[in-house]
């Protein structure tokens, strides 16, 4: 029993659907351990990638049919776009979605790429075959402009197109560091020293950081707060810390990256801190800098003029769970770190709590 606890966080209909021979409906606990975290985090067991639990009296997991049909079109194939299009199929609605990569998952895709947190792409793989059997249809290789989009002459445009890691950190030497998603992607090839500079303390730094170590490099991990990693509960750290101890990691916390220089061959690290006018210099041959990301829209902007709401949200509507004005034209919304930069669950809740009511 105790060990079903977090499947049936994940889908509390398991049983039912056993039962029904639908097993392969069934939404996967996928061994993040969010739901435990989460109560350290903020109070609520939370699952990573079903917003309704712990909600159901305002989000209830079974989602009811639209009254009308619509033509629904998504822009984005990562975690809160494809949550988008599950829900808005579960409506009834028709849903295309546009995709500028040759595989959906955004984000989660580089989450996965470690082998703790392999399982994590559970989350895309069962959204695409729920969204397979809702009768989605998908356009990956496809960069769409505002013009394609409008030329569909959807209902409601939903922009899930995600962010890019923020580079311009530093006073001077931006172009000198690569991102942490850099080396989780493979397009940074490890130092041999490394510098990984974290001032925005979730798991993309710690992911860099033992991926780092674990290709032998000697890494430093510097944050200009308290604490390294505070968005990285217990659950989640003790893993972390365990495979970096075992090799040569050192943490430094309170002092700030300000900028990047060459020096010779290797990177001249200039180093402050908040607490006063203090500075030191230190040598590295790489330099990774993890500060969080900036929202990839230009399309909503292109489109927002166009559109009957001006792409605006009635937050009021939306808290209560009504739907949201109608107008003439299409409605246009944005979610998840298109918006701005959020976690995997909330980037899925947007989705959820928009859609059904679309």
């Amino acid at each position: 029993m105790v060990g079903m606890t977090r499947a049936h966080m994940a889908d509390p209909h398991i049983v039912q659907k056993i039962m029904a021979g639908q097993e392969d409906t069934i939404r996967p606990c996928v061994g993040a351990t969010y739901c435990l975290d989460r109560i350290y985090q903020g109070g609520m067991a939370l699952c990573i990638h079903n917003p309704s639990t712990g909600r159901e009296s305002e989000q209830p997991h079974a989602i009811a049919p639209a009254p009308v049909a619509k033509k629904v079109v998504i822009v984005g194939a990562g975690p809160a776009g494809l949550e988008a299009a599950r829900v808005a199929g579960e409506r009834g609605h028709e849903v295309m979605v546009f995709e500028a990569a040759a595989q959906p998952g955004g984000q989660v895709l580089l989450t996965a790429r470690t082998p703790r947190r392999r399982e994590m792409i559970g989350i895309i793989d069962w959204r695409m075959a729920e969204c397979t059997r809702l009768g989605v249809k998908f356009h990956f290789n496809t960069f769409a402009e505002a013009f394609d989009i409008v030329s569909e002459k959807a209902d409601a445009i939903i922009i899930a197109t995600g962010g890019l890691p923020t580079r311009d950190v530093l006073s001077e030497g931006n172009d000198l560091v690569v991102t942490a998603w850099d080396i989780l992607s493979g397009d940074a090839k490890p130092g041999s020293q490394v510098l990984l500079y974290d001032d925005a303390g979730d798991h993309v730094a710690m992911q860099a950081a033992q991926m780092l170590a674990d290709s032998g490099a000697k890494v430093e991990v510097m944050t200009p707060d308290r604490t390294f990693a505070p968005d990285v509960m217990g659950m989640n750290l003790v893993p972390y810390i365990r495979a970096m101890q075992a090799r040569d990691v050192t943490f430094t916390v309170m002092w700030r990256l300000l900028a990047a220089e060459r020096s010779g061959n290797r990177l001249r690290a200039v180093i402050g801190t908040d607490y006063g006018s203090q500075t030191r210099t230190a040598e590295y041959d790489q330099i990774v800098v993890n500060h969080g990301t900036q929202p990839l829209a230009d399309i909503y902007f292109d489109l927002k003029p166009l559109s009957a709401n001006l792409g605006a949200v009635d937050h009021e509507a939306l808290v209560a769970g009504h739907p949201q004005p109608a107008g003439e034209g299409f409605a246009l919304y944005r979610i998840g770190d298109a918006v701005a930069a959020r976690n995997t669950h909330a980037a899925i809740y947007d989705a959820l709590r928009l859609l059904r009511q679309v």
